[in-house]
């Protein structure tokens, strides 16, 4: 996928190598913090030696005073995972300045379908502070540091939707990984979508459980097809069942 505007943003060095971008704006004031250097044609995060624990208070340390200075749109006391290339995580800080940093996240997304083969989706509460209103899969969140994508589903699957652990432990990941990458409020979003698919029982009814659902809809895949079209999902939720509906379609013909 083709970066965004590439020429209006900075490489942000971390670990020994280009981890994020900035924006060149937000780059500016990024500079006065502690703990930010200035790399090539970029900056670097100051680093007391080379342990994941000291890196990691330096790069929390640096996401606090992003927050301070008003350049985190949405700060969740969470904490994510930085990944090298080899998928060992080198550092962790608050999920909120991923985006701002321009550092790559990872995110598990659930499409729940029925046997009669319609689709649970879940319309988002319109007090969420991102995509108000708008429709998602059955569950979909953020993968927590130290957290694998089959535990965030499992979490997921039971706040979001209510889905108990012996039915959720069935939920499949197909390989599928897509990356999204786009621009938001002070920086870039660079996720890795996890596809899961799960197949539930005619008579389950999902529940939300904390208060980030709206309600449920159980749409048949014509109706799911219109609201794709439409642009009623969030981008990584479209994504996500898009892919897993081209793949169920694709293996439904297969002899």
């Amino acid at each position: 996928m083709v970066d965004p505007a590439p020429s209006s943003y900075v490489p942000f060095w971390l670990g020994g190598a280009i981890r994020g971008r900035v924006r060149r704006d937000v780059a500016r004031m990024l500079a006065d913090l502690p703990g930010i250097e200035a790399a090539d044609l970029g900056l670097r995060l100051s680093e007391p030696g080379v342990a994941r624990s000291a890196r990691s208070r330096a790069l929390q340390q640096v996401a606090q005073g992003l927050h301070r200075k008003g350049l985190i749109a949405d700060w969740r006391n969470e904490l994510s995972a930085v990944l090298d290339q080899d998928g060992a995580e080198i550092a962790r800080c608050e999920r909120g300045a991923f985006r701002t940093l321009g550092l790559q996240n990872r995110a598990v997304h659930v499409n729940g379908y029925r046997a009669d083969g319609r689709v649970w989706v879940a319309r988002r509460s319109e007090l969420k502070r991102a995509d108000p209103g708008k429709l998602d899969n059955l569950a979909a969140g953020g993968v927590s540091a130290g957290e694998s994508a089959r535990r965030t589903a499992l979490r997921e699957a039971w706040e979001e939707a209510g889905v108990p652990v012996g039915l959720a432990r069935r939920i499949d990941f197909p390989g599928m990984i897509i990356r999204s990458l786009r621009e938001t409020t002070f920086g870039m979003h660079d996720e890795l979508v996890i596809v899961a698919d799960l197949e539930l029982p005619l008579d389950f009814v999902p529940i939300g459980r904390d208060g980030e659902v709206s309600k449920f809809l159980c749409l048949s895949i014509a109706e799911v097809e219109v609201a794709l079209a439409g642009g009623e999902f969030t981008v990584e939720a479209a994504l996500a069942l898009r892919e897993s509906l081209d793949r169920r379609a694709l293996a439904a013909l297969r002899p």
